[in-house]
């Protein structure tokens, strides 16, 4: 008897171990800030949210990252390269939220029957190396310089700009004001030529008759905004031919 009792506690304590182990990785996949490759991101930012809910965290982001990493299909090489530079300098407590709402959209501009995608953080880093901390600032020909003999056709450059946060409030009501700036800008790297070189502010508000209102909400409602506009350029405007 005795001996069944200390077999059943151990089988006990293994269960509950192995049960704590799961928690625990789940909630450091949730908090920690994903490490993969730029273009791993990019191509599974909408994915997560498609899931049924009954499998783990773990689970479903392993099952997401081997299907991307299935061997490339022979096409692959035929398909427009381009260079995506990502900053997101928003300075938010949410920048994940918001790395994702951008590559969202990045994944829908740019599918990948149409476009083969290159992480630009190596290119980033030239720029760097060349005085830019800001690549944002660079000439049209660092960026070129930065490329030459890369292979690549076209450079997307995006940047999340510091989100603007007013607070309003009326007779009956308190709300918030955000306005967001993401600079965009696309380059054939072929010709040396822009084929968009600008920005969207957009302003998103909320607002409540009882408070409480955070500004991730707010913000992400006009980080939403100014994604469609950049999806529409990206759309109208990149080739899906060689440059």
């Amino acid at each position: 008897m005795l001996k069944k009792k200390i077999l059943g506690l151990g089988v006990a304590f293994f269960v509950l171990s192995s049960f704590n182990s799961v928690v625990l990785a789940d909630a450091d996949i949730h908090q920690s800030k994903p490490q993969t490759n730029l273009v791993q991101r990019i191509r599974t930012a909408d994915k997560l949210d498609s899931q049924n809910g009954k499998d783990t965290i773990k689970e479903r982001i392993d099952n997401i990252m081997a299907e991307y990493n299935k061997p490339a299909d022979v096409k692959a090489s035929e398909l427009p390269k381009v260079a995506i530079m990502y900053l997101n300098n928003s300075k938010s407590t949410y920048d994940d939220e918001v790395d994702r709402e951008i590559f969202k959209y990045l994944n829908n501009a740019l599918p990948e029957t149409d476009y083969e995608l290159i992480d630009g953080a190596p290119y980033m880093e030239i720029l760097k190396q060349s005085g830019y901390d800001d690549p944002g600032s660079a000439e049209r020909a660092d960026f070129m310089d930065a490329f030459a003999n890369s292979g690549i056709d076209y450079c997307i450059y995006l940047e999340v700009q510091p989100f603007i946060a007013r607070d309003k409030m009326t007779f009956f009501t308190i709300g918030k004001d955000i306005t967001t700036v993401v600079p965009l800008k696309i380059l054939n790297l072929t010709t040396g030529k822009y084929l968009y070189n600008g920005k969207f502010t957009e302003k998103a508000s909320d607002s409540t008759v009882i408070g409480g209102i955070g500004n991730k909400s707010v913000s992400l409602k006009a980080l939403d905004s100014a994604g469609e506009k950049m999806l529409k350029e990206i759309k109208e405007r990149l080739p899906k031919t060689k440059a």
